[in-house]
């Protein structure tokens, strides 16, 4: 009897680190797998030796990070997570399980992960983490609702506000548009492409991560069955639908649409399955059925996929053409039309204050992200500075990988405001770095000038002295 009730009383002591206030979403046990919990402190002991490198440091810690290599992104990444699990934090929830048996390390890994020399899950830029499931936001919320607010830009003091509804486009005399046009002022070419992505999940099923046969076939087949309509092809301005390939088609080797899709800018990053590291880190990030039950959509006019079942159910990706790369508005509008007419069609996964839930922290809120690859040849010559550059203005900067001629130029905040502030902000944003590109290409060109101009007056002055 006593040691029965030593036992209730140490789980009643300990039974909010267990479970969670008004509790719906977790397992209501704690976490019984040894290996894992240990595998979980050597994530904390990383997490918080990493921290000791930002100690004094009063800047948001996105402003520390290098995505330069595997080792500096995974260290400027767990430094980072450091601000936001504390030990008392660590502690409170490091045995709670969602209701799909998810616990932290499934939430942390991204981040401890060994991955090979190419980062092919950069552009993502979620700090480190995942959602295994929708429940993780409440079950973690106390080590997530810091990390997400600074993620998207927000204080983490202020409480978070209602996400408001959907509203990709302006007000005109009290009607919607369904048009937001904005080119980059680019007499300079600096821009060689912009990419648009908005993704959803949807309400009635879990994320692709967890789904069965059955239900990942459910979820194919109804995404599809409202694209391959004249109703859709007409909210996209097409006359026509266009075409669907499986994602097993596009992992075949040389497969023609897979190197098609590179071009336009409409694929996303995939891992090599072949790699036994990288097939590891694909089945932890998409399941076990990968890549059975995922496809992607192409317009008839080439310029907009939308992929399901990655990640996330829908992730809805249009790009500029070839022949006006910096076109922002018309990659942003084709994904306005699209998404705002599959939420007539479709319920997607919402909450209160989170917006549209996803697999990828950083895409909560609206889910879009506006991605401009741009050439800044004089600003790239300091990395550091440009990155904080960047960051003052709600920009992660991305260097790319195969090429250090440019870098990519990504929102961070997708939470808090309609689409149309986030566009008409991110817009804002670049066309400033832009100037400030244009600005040391103008001083740049002065000083070689005056420099020739002196050069010239010497070799006048001598001539002159020789006569």
């Amino acid at each position: 009897m006593a040691a029965n009730r030593e036992f209730f009383n140490e789980i009643i002591n300990n039974i909010d680190d267990i479970f969670v206030p008004d509790d719906l979403h977790s397992a209501r046990r704690e976490l019984q797998d040894g290996e894992i919990a240990r595998t979980l402190e050597r994530c904390f002991s990383v997490i918080t030796e990493s921290g000791k490198l930002l100690s004094g440091t009063t800047a948001s810690a996105l402003a520390h990070r290098k995505p330069l290599s595997a080792s500096a992104l995974q260290l400027s990444v767990t430094s980072y997570l450091s601000r936001f699990l504390k030990r008392m934090v660590y502690e409170k929830i490091k045995r709670r399980q969602t209701r799909l048996d998810h616990n932290l390390f499934d939430v942390l890994w991204p981040a401890m992960r060994k991955t090979s020399k190419l980062r092919h899950l950069e552009e993502d830029i979620n700090c480190g983490i995942i959602a295994p499931d929708f429940d993780v936001f409440v079950v973690f919320q106390e080590f997530l609702v810091p990390l997400l607010k600074d993620m998207h830009c927000l204080s983490i003091d202020a409480d978070f506000k209602p996400q408001p509804r959907l509203a990709y486009f302006p007000m005109d005399n009290g009607e919607r548009l369904n048009t937001a046009a904005f080119v980059f002022d680019d007499e300079s070419q600096l821009v060689t492409r912009c990419i648009v992505e908005a993704s959803r999940n949807l309400d009635q099923l879990e994320l692709p991560l967890n789904l069965t046969i059955g239900q990942i076939e459910q979820a194919e087949r109804l995404m599809m069955g409202k694209m391959f309509t004249a109703n859709f092809a007409e909210a996209i301005g097409e006359t026509e639908s266009g075409s669907y390939y499986t994602l097993t088609e596009l992992m075949e080797p040389d497969s023609e649409v897979a190197k098609q899709l590179s071009n336009l800018g409409l694929m996303i990053p995939l891992l090599d399955t072949k790699d036994l590291v990288q097939a590891a880190e694909s089945t932890a990030f998409n399941g076990a059925l990968w890549p059975y039950g995922r496809g992607v959509y192409v317009n008839s006019a080439l310029n907009m996929a939308l992929w399901l079942n990655c990640q996330e159910h829908l992730r809805v990706i249009s790009s500029s053409s070839s022949k006006e790369p910096a076109d922002m508005g018309a990659a942003y509008t084709r994904v306005g039309r699209a998404v705002s007419y599959l939420e007539t069609q479709l319920h997607f996964k919402e909450s209160y204050l989170l917006g549209y839930l996803q697999s990828r922290p950083a895409y909560l809120g609206t889910g879009l992200k506006m991605t401009t690859i741009v050439k800044l040849p004089n600003l790239m010559k300091e990395l550091d500075n440009l990155r904080h550059l960047c960051s003052v203005r709600g920009l992660s900067m991305v260097t790319n990988r195969l090429s250090k001629l440019t870098v990519r130029l990504i929102n961070m905040q997708s939470m808090g405001v309609v689409e149309y502030v986030l566009f008409q902000d991110y817009c804002t944003a670049v066309t400033n770095i832009m100037s400030l590109e244009k600005d040391m290409s103008l001083t740049n060109s002065k000083h070689i000038a005056t420099m020739l101009v002196k050069i010239f007056k010497r070799k006048k002055n001598s001539i002159i002295d020789r006569n």
